[in-house]
Parts: structure tokens; C-alpha cells; sequence
């Protein structure tokens, strides 16, 4: 009998075994180790309340699955019938049950005192706890320990859902990187530095060198950051969370920052739009102008920084897109005022249809203007079209195809929402029109 069992249950052990990460996985998710990741997964499914044991399966801390066999009873009972290696097995794994309950329990005591503190002492909502706690990867009991150091330090759950990845920081290296940012030279307080712990301790220390060494050209500011973030006009603590990546920035020339900041401020771009793509400050001043320059004589007022250092072919693309709708709209307002009076309705109705699809607020005037052409032409009313306002997520070139494809197997008119079909379920409802069409000829 066990000789006969054996190759079932080493079927189902290896099935039950997640699959090894690749290398990609690996290399994505960097330091992170698979052990984490796993339990990242564990408390999103404890988090979202699905995780429920199910006999016969143990999860180990090795993050591997095993199969234990489940004997029944009745099956066994009797003289000589009980396969002794099933009943070890069987008795092996009550212990290791009862282990694995008590660890579960203890998991799920430290993530509600977690959820708790998220909610107590950083007044943060239980879905924006959950949130956080599942972007962790540490283990609960770092999370609770990292809780406790930010609230001493004074930290607030605004600032916490800004940046959630403090949370997950290793809570020792957090406890340095929070002592550090309060030396001198760098910042006054916690909260104001936060962001800058998303550097590693090398860095800071090379950046605090850095302060100490241009004090003299701050004399009413305790470092540049300082500085920088009165000049753009926004927090200290908002600039410092955004400087994580873009930290090169620090090391630039100051003159050439402020001629930036005068630059965007000249052209009223917003302080938040500023702080929030700092990368811009080391793309040409000359060339920057010169963008801002023309999106303004187009007629273009919300200017982004974006514009500043994307590629040549992108911002001439913005610029015909622009200047395309703009002729579109002539005496129009909005792209659902345009609409309406091409589509014979109500505004209200379409705002109605937009609001449930994210995907028209996406589009460009120019591609409804396209598509409205081309279904009017093809005699489709504009009765059809508001009835199937999904017709203008595809591309112009696929639903003329589909349109010209359904008149030659004479199924017109049809309706619009055939335009809509995947590729496998358009033919198989042009292939039985086809036969259906066969027989009746």
C-alpha cells in the first residue's frame, strides 16, 4: 500500500511547492529576498481576511509547501490494514500543526496591533492601513517596532501615507537613519528629514559633508534643502520626500537652480508640479525656455516641467495634438461640449457615460473626431454610437477593417457592439453568419 501511495504524494508535494522565482524576480525585486516577499503575500491574504487552514497543508518559515497525508480513519481501522508509515507521518504532523496554529496566531496579533497603532496614534483609516502594512516586506514584528520610533519621533499619518515605504525600512537602519537626520548641518526636525532616509546612511553622511562645506552661502538656512524649498514655495518635509531619487540635484550648481526656479515661477508653474519632478533641474536652461515659450504662444497655460526635458519628438507631438484640438473645439469649451453637438444629445448624458469609463477621459478630441467620421460615413447613426460609446476605444484602423468585413458577408447593419469583440469572438460570430447566410441562399 505505501509502495503504491509514494508516487501520489510526491506528485502532490511537488504541486502544493510554489515555483522557485527567476531571475528576473529576483533581480526586480533587489535586496528583497523571496522569504519576504512570501510573507508579504501571506499578510495581504491575513490582511484581506482569506487566509483560512486548510487541513493537511503547513506553511513553513523555509516558505515551502508540504503535503502531509490525512489518513481515514475508517479506510485504516481494522487488524493489519493501517499503513504504518502514514500513521508516523500522521503522528508527526500534530505537533507541527499545533506549531503552525500558534505562529499563525501570533502573526495575526502582531498585524492587529499594527492596524491598531496605524489607526490610534497616526489616525489613518483601516483601509489606509491596510494599504501600508501590505506594501511592507518586513517582518510584523519590525513593523510595529518602526511604528512605535515614528510616533516618538513625532511623525504623522499624512506624512506616513505620502511616503509609505518608511514603514518598510529595516528597523534597526531606520533607528540610524532617524538619529542621523537631526546632526548637524542636515535637519531640525524629524519630520522635515523623513524623506531624506530614503537615502542610505553613506549618502547622507556624503551630503552633510556637503552642507557643512557651503554654510557660509546659506547664512539664514540650515543647508540648501532649506533653502530650495522656500525658493519653489513649498514644505520642507514635501521637498525632502521628493529629493529621494533625483538627489543629484543637491550636488548642482545653486545659481543654475535658481535661475530654473525664476524660470518656472516667470511662467506660473505650480510649486507642487515643481517639487514633484525635481529630475528636471539637470536638462538645458536654454531649451526649457525655449519650450515654455511656445506651449505659452500656442495658448497652452497649465506648463509642466515634463515639458522641459522630454525628447524632441514628444513635445512636437504635444504641440500638434494641442493645436489639432484646439481648431477641433473652435467655439467649444470642452471635448463633451464638442460631443454633444455632434452626437445630437444632451451634455448631461454624456457626462453620464464618461463618468463610467475612465478610458474616454483619456482619449484626445482628435480621435473622436476621427471615429465620428468614419462610423457616419459607413451610414452608422449617431443613435448607434451613443448607445455604444466603447466603439472609440479602438483604433480607427481596426473598426474600419471590421466594418468593411461584416459589408462583404452582408450583415449590415449590425450592431455596434460587434465592433467592440475580441478578435476570437468577432470571427466566430462572422464565421456563423456566413454559414447561417449559406443556408438560407
Amino acid at each position: 500500500m505505501t509502495r503504491l501511495l509514494q508516487p501520489c504524494l510526491s506528485l502532490v508535494s511537488e504541486v502544493c511547492r510554489p515555483a522557485r522565482p527567476s531571475t528576473t524576480l529576483r533581480t526586480a525585486l533587489g535586496a528583497l529576498s523571496w522569504t519576504h516577499l512570501c510573507c508579504g503575500q501571506v499578510r495581504r491574504q491575513m490582511l484581506m481576511g482569506r487566509l483560512g487552514w486548510q487541513p493537511g497543508v503547513l506553511f513553513h518559515s523555509s516558505t515551502r509547501w508540504a503535503v502531509l497525508s490525512t489518513p481515514n480513519p475508517d479506510r485504516h481501522s481494522g487488524a493489519g490494514s493501517a499503513t504504518p508509515h502514514l500513521q508516523d507521518d500522521h503522528k508527526c504532523a500534530q505537533p507541527r500543526q499545533e506549531n503552525h496554529h500558534h505562529h499563525n496566531s501570533e502573526k495575526s496579533d502582531t498585524l492587529d496591533a499594527a492596524l491598531g497603532m496605524l489607526q490610534d496614534l497616526f489616525g489613518m483609516t483601516h483601509k489606509d492601513a491596510q494599504y501600508i502594512l501590505i506594501s511592507c516586506n518586513i517582518p510584523e514584528q519590525e513593523i510595529v517596532n518602526n511604528l512605535r520610533v515614528l510616533h516618538q519621533c513625532g511623525i504623522g499619518g499624512e506624512q506616513m501615507n505620502r511616503i509609505p515605504w518608511i514603514l518598510g525600512q529595516n528597523a534597526d537602519v531606520l533607528g540610524e537613519k532617524l538619529r542621523k537626520i537631526q546632526e548637524p548641518y542636515l535637519f531640525q526636525q524629524h519630520s522635515e528629514g523623513l524623506g531624506f532616509c530614503y537615502l542610505s546612511l553613506g549618502q547622507m553622511t556624503t551630503y552633510q559633508t556637503q552642507f557643512r562645506k557651503e554654510a557660509l552661502n546659506f547664512p539664514h538656512h540650515p543647508n540648501r534643502i532649506y533653502y530650495l524649498a522656500e525658493r519653489i514655495k513649498v514644505p520642507v518635509e514635501l521637498f525632502s520626500e521628493k529629493i529621494g531619487k533625483p538627489h543629484r540635484t543637491l550636488a548642482l550648481n545653486i545659481k543654475r537652480l535658481d535661475s530654473f526656479i525664476d524660470l518656472f515661477h516667470h511662467y506660473d508653474m505650480s510649486p507642487k508640479d515643481i517639487v514633484s519632478d525635481l529630475w528636471v533641474f539637470e536638462y538645458s536652461l536654454k531649451k526649457a525656455e525655449e519650450r515654455l515659450r511656445r506651449a505659452m504662444e500656442l495658448g497652452y497655460t497649465t506648463l509642466r516641467p515634463w515639458m522641459c526635458r522630454c525628447s524632441d519628438k514628444i513635445f512636437d507631438r504635444f504641440c500638434e495634438r494641442y493645436q489639432c484640438g484646439k481648431e477641433l473645439l473652435g467655439h467649444h469649451k470642452s471635448l463633451l461640449s464638442y460631443l454633444a453637438e455632434r452626437l445630437h444629445c444632451e451634455l448631461s448624458l454624456l457626462e453620464d457615460k464618461f463618468e463610467s469609463n475612465e478610458i474616454l477621459k483619456r482619449l484626445h478630441i482628435s480621435k473622436f473626431s476621427r471615429i465620428l467620421d468614419l462610423l457616419y460615413a459607413e451610414g452608422i447613426t449617431a443613435q448607434e454610437i451613443r448607445s455604444c460609446m466603447r466603439v472609440f476605444q479602438y483604433s480607427e484602423e481596426r473598426t474600419a477593417i471590421r466594418i468593411k468585413e461584416l459589408k462583404k458577408i452582408g450583415f449590415f447593419p449590425f450592431p455596434l457592439i460587434l465592433l467592440c469583440r475580441t478578435p476570437a469572438q468577432f470571427k466566430e460570430i462572422t464565421t456563423q453568419y456566413k454559414k447561417k447566410f449559406k443556408k438560407q441562399s
